[in-house]
């Protein structure tokens, strides 16, 4: 470490003891709150991140409502980071996973571009990173006068921050190549005047005969306590699953959308699980509310290039593919759907990944917006029919396997299909259960789904607050002609409900069948099994 960087770490350590044991440490009656103020006020704002100064905003308006309790200011004060700290770190999938790895993060504006440094094993010590096994100078693009925050965000009643405030960024992307297969490296990213803390990752092996990963579904928060609940189940999948090899959502990770959406938003999905990021690689798609053309999806993930996906896309990034192991993964989005040529190109390109990748076990696509559904929200949105007529025979061609779906906020075991119809003698082993009007509409839980000749539909609910409630079959029934798919509740051949309840799924892939394991989250963290099924071919 140089002085440079000694003096800055030692001013820290300093200041964060000194505030913790003069504000924390004193009885209550005899702390000065008024230069505990004194020093808040006195700070400026572009020498912190700013994601810590938000923090310190919220502080300070939460002390002056409650002078008494004053180590919340102490705490902020103490955690507040220099202007060059990157934030928002994630790892990202891209390409051979074998080999690659793809890091993004954000600092404050006029940040020069960071690098990615990556040491061999699971270290967190400073001094393995002085000699990196792996460095790559990341390409920075400035993200500027964007939206911070909305309305719904209460950052102006909790913070002081106005609705509708603009902030600037840098955006800095790198990636990694030439890695070890079946190999734990440890990284960070910044530069020498600030690095984030140290994360680590895994190749995939050489040759992988199983795998898993834990796949969520809109968590959608637009709230501070919203997004307690998603950072709830996400923490609670992993805790269960702790050798998960990556981490997959079907999108709507935020909720305000559009021209007027929400950076601060994104800052605490990141900031709620940056713990997970720092371990866990992301794959992602946009969902709608995702879409914005601020292009945040666009700026905080790196995803591989995709000509058209960029030439149409209002938020590129979500049309990609990747093998890992035995299983091609196809990520898709249906969000530009009536763009002039986008529907075209998407099934092109679909059919140009699946050619050039024939000796896979299983073919697995996930986007957001759904094929197939059945809540009173979305069964006969005009866009979900439309994606449905264009890909479900494609799906048919390429024999895609399996379909995760997003964007209903329900829980649904759909097929296998073919032809809009279920595939006959294609599915065994389902339990009968006394059904219920929503927690359990078909009566059904569990199964064995023979995928040989069909694709199965599945939406896993969401991760989040936000749920919508089961279409009766009287109204399906009603609105065949509209929809198009006659008998179109048959089409649920596994559980089909609602419990209002937070789900994540851990799905483990084998060569012989994908096993997929739904828990529902308790507001205190603990779970539940909610159902387990089983594909084969």
């Amino acid at each position: 470490m140089t002085r440079y960087q000694i003096i800055p770490a030692l001013l820290s350590v300093f200041l964060q003891a000194s505030l913790v044991s003069a504000y924390s440490q004193e009885p209550e009656g005899n702390r000065n709150a008024g230069s505990l103020l004194k020093t808040a006020n006195e700070k400026i704002e572009n020498e912190y991140t700013i994601p810590s100064w938000t923090q310190l905003k919220k502080a300070m308006t939460a002390f002056r409502n409650n002078p008494d309790d004053s180590v919340i200011l102490a705490g902020a004060l103490s955690k507040l980071k220099p202007a060059t700290m990157p934030y928002c770190v994630v790892m990202n999938l891209n390409g051979d996973p074998r080999r690659n790895m793809a890091f993004t993060w954000f600092t404050n504006e006029g940040n020069p571009a960071g690098k990615v440094q990556v040491v061999k094993g699971n270290t967190g010590r400073e001094k393995e990173f002085r000699k990196p096994f792996l460095t790559a100078t990341a390409t920075a693009s400035q993200v500027t006068d964007i939206p911070y925050c909305i309305k719904g965000n209460d950052l102006e009643k909790t913070a002081g921050i106005p609705d509708g405030t603009r902030k600037s960024y840098t955006a800095h992307k790198a990636m990694v190549s030439n890695l070890k297969p079946g190999t734990t490296y440890s990284f960070r990213v910044g530069n020498d005047s600030a690095w984030s803390s140290t994360g680590f990752f895994r190749t995939a092996d050489r040759n992988v005969k199983e795998f898993s990963f834990i796949y969520t579904a809109d968590p959608q928060a637009t709230t501070e306590a919203d997004f307690h609940i998603s950072q709830t189940t996400s923490h609670a999948a992993f805790r269960e699953y702790p050798d998960a090899n990556f981490w997959l959502c079907t999108g709507d990770h935020i909720n305000a959308s559009g021209e007027n959406n929400s950076e601060w938003e994104w800052e605490q999905f990141f900031e709620t699980q940056q713990d997970l990021f720092l371990k866990y690689p992301f794959t992602s798609v946009l969902g709608n509310h995702d879409k914005s053309p601020n292009r945040n999806f666009t700026n905080h993930f790196s995803t591989p290039f995709t000509p058209f996906d960029h030439q149409f896309s209002t938020s590129p990034g979500s049309i990609y593919s990747f093998v890992y192991g035995n299983t091609l993964f196809l990520a898709l989005s249906f969000e530009d759907y009536s763009k002039e040529g986008y529907l075209e190109s998407l099934a092109k390109w679909m059919r140009k990944e699946v050619e050039k990748y024939p000796d896979v076990t299983w073919k697995i696509a996930f986007y957001h917006k759904n094929i197939y559904t059945g809540s009173v929200s979305h069964q006969d949105d005009n866009d979900g029919i439309v994606v449905r007529n264009r890909f479900a025979p494609l799906f048919d061609s390429l024999g895609i396997h399996l379909a995760l779906q997003g964007h209903d906020h329900i829980y649904e075991v759909i097929g296998p299909l073919k032809d809009k119809k279920p595939v006959p003698g294609s599915v065994s082993g389902v339990i009968d259960v006394t059904p219920d009007k929503r927690e359990n509409v078909t009566g059904k839980l569990n199964g064995v789904f023979d995928v040989s000749r069909g694709t199965l539909y599945f939406l896993n609910n969401s991760a989040g607050k936000k749920k919508y409630e089961p279409r009766p079959k009287e109204e399906m029934d009603s609105d065949e002609e509209r929809l198009g798919v006659p008998g179109y509740y048959s089409l649920f051949t596994g559980r089909f409900g609602q419990t209002g309840r937070p789900t994540f799924s851990n799905v483990k892939v084998t060569e012989k069948k994908i096993i997929i394991t739904t828990f529902e989250v308790f507001d205190d963290g603990n779970i539940k099994l909610f159902d387990r099924f089983e594909v084969v071919k």
